[in-house]
């Protein structure tokens, strides 16, 4: 009896699956607000160089603006509009005799950088507080590129969620999750606002990780790929939300207490959640996987015989391991090594397809949802149409593998997530409005692949190291994160195309690489063993003419 037949003893889908579902995403929701907020506290609010101190002039004053205009001069954007400079200042200055008697002129034979700091239009953001903008612009970079490299982290972490299990290790970092949004709020300078950073961002690449094996293994082949498309329905819930909470606390210190403040009453829905039942089964947890196959043949109205179930399934596990290997390329024995598994040649380019890709789909999602001032019109309307997009994305991810499979639907969708990045940066000039169609466009199309490379990296694993497969693709998601920042840098200004161009080639290739290293897991259960991971070779190509089994 493998684990997709011990679940239509229990019951696939019943009481006790649905209550699950629902906690994980009860607890799951206030996260995803959190994980948003670059969007809001990294905004850059109007500024200018301060003016000299001796000037005494305040912006009431009817002579505010002619001081402006003989202290900042004036710049053209990337659109050829000009606009007063934010980063230079005249070198010659004006005093309190010149304003007195009107005379306004001043020394305009050379421009340097602020002399006396900034002045901001507010200090609602992190940005304006911490200065990081002009010469100092790297700090931005450099903060949301350390939260990306977080990722890593989950290396480690998905180890200890294989070797202890998937709820410790979920409910110890969702309070970590919750506590550190806190701590980050009290921040006294850059670099403490840096350190307590980093602890959101590890427990929320480990939430998202664990927190998706863990629903995945509580149902059958059936339900799978709906239940993960609620967990990232429940991301779009958030992420809707995120603008309308930060509309009505703009202050980006107490708009992170406020949803550190709404993790506390979500603790007692984690007395809800129970331990995976696929790992205490491969673990050979006796006692937990008879309590757990009792609770939910209980609550599914279901009458077995939990000693017969657990020995049926343990047979079938040593079946497994004692079958000859029929797989030519396989160099090792040790399915609990993930490491051991990377030296079997067709292990090995699956893997590094799916990192490869993860590093693309995290470079372009991550650069729409955090810089939305990239798109015409107001910040927080963008987020909330940006939110929007991915409506229809979680439709696509759970009707187009249907149609097509995994493998074929995501590689269109990358294949359109890249075509729509490299295009929309050479049409800002010509209209904005087409721009942002395909920004939002590309956006839909890149949150449904992130749908599907979730689903695809977990079924592409044997249990023993599958939190620890998803884990290492993170990495790639990482190392996409860290240079997405710095890309965005680059082209803040004449090089806009840059970042946009670059990150479209990368969705194009990612395409290509799913294609020819990834099989279709559609309809097939999840492997809890090598072999049965390597029995599938089914590679379709992009003929859509071709029929897949579903």
């Amino acid at each position: 009896m493998d684990f997709e037949k011990v679940l239509i003893a229990v019951g696939p889908f019943g009481a006790f699956q649905k209550k699950v579902t629902v906690a994980m995403l009860l607890v799951l929701y206030p996260s995803m607000i959190l994980d948003m907020r670059y969007a809001f506290i990294h905004y850059k609010p109007d500024f200018h160089c301060s003016l000299p101190p001796w000037i005494n002039v305040s912006q009431n004053d009817a002579s505010y603006e002619a001081v402006l205009n003989a202290t900042i001069p004036m710049e053209f954007d990337s659109y050829g509009v000009p606009r007063r400079s934010s980063c230079k200042m005249y070198e010659g200055g004006i005093n309190n005799q010149t304003i007195r008697i009107g005379n306004m002129s001043s020394n305009h034979s050379s421009e340097v950088s602020c002399k006396y700091g900034y002045h901001f239009d507010d200090f609602n953001s992190a940005t304006a507080e911490f200065e990081m903008v002009c010469g100092e612009s790297w700090k931005e970079a450099l903060a949301v590129a350390i939260s990306m490299a977080c990722g890593t982290s989950t290396v480690l972490l998905g180890y200890l969620s294989d070797r202890f299990g998937r709820k410790p290790v979920f409910l110890f970092f969702k309070v970590v999750h919750f506590l550190s949004a806190g701590l980050v709020s009290l921040s006294w300078s850059y670099t403490s606002y840096v350190a307590f950073s980093v602890f959101i961002d590890i427990s929320s690449m480990i939430n998202y990780g664990v927190g998706y094996v863990f629903a995945s293994e509580t149902v059958g082949i059936e339900r799978r790929l709906p239940v993960t498309m609620a967990v990232f329905l429940t991301y779009t819930a958030g992420y809707i939300t995120s603008p309308m909470i930060s509309y009505i606390v703009p202050n980006w210190r107490w708009f992170l207490r406020v949803i550190s403040f709404l993790g506390i009453i979500y603790i007692p829905l984690f007395w809800y959640l129970p331990e995976s039942l696929r790992w205490c089964l491969v673990r050979k947890k006796e006692k937990k996987s008879k309590i757990l196959l009792q609770q939910i043949a209980r609550d599914n109205g279901k009458k077995v015989d939990v000693d017969d179930i657990y020995k049926r399934f343990q047979e079938y596990q040593a079946c497994e391991k004692n079958e000859n290997i029929r797989t030519s390329d396989v160099k090792s024995k040790n399915e609990t090594s993930y490491l051991s598994q990377c030296r079997v040649p067709t292990m090995r380019k699956r893997y590094i397809a799916i990192c490869l890709s993860w590093a693309a789909v995290t470079m372009i999602y991550h650069a729409i949802s955090f810089y939305p001032s990239y798109l015409s019109g107001d910040r927080l309307l963008n987020v909330f149409y940006s939110g929007l997009a991915e409506l229809p994305a979680s439709y696509l991810a759970y009707k187009l593998p249907q149609m097509f499979g995994r493998i074929r639907s995501t590689s269109m969708l990358y294949l359109l997530s890249g075509t729509c990045c490299a295009i929309a940066p050479f049409l800002k000039t010509v209209n904005p409005i087409v721009v942002t169609i395909l920004v939002l466009l590309g956006k839909t199309a890149v949150t449904t692949t992130y749908s599907l490379i979730y689903v695809i990296g977990g079924e592409i694993s044997p249990t023993l190291v599958r939190s620890t497969s998803i884990g290492v693709a993170s990495i790639g998601g990482s190392i996409g994160g860290i240079v997405m920042p710095f890309l965005m840098l680059a082209g803040d200004g004449m090089y806009d195309a840059v970042p946009y161009l670059t990150m479209g080639i990368c969705a194009i290739v990612s395409a290509i690489l799913y294609l020819a290293f990834v099989p279709e897991t559609s309809g097939v259960p999840m492997p809890d063993s090598l072999e049965m991971a390597l029995s599938n070779r089914r590679i379709y190509g992009w003929n859509l003419r071709r029929k897949f089994k579903g």
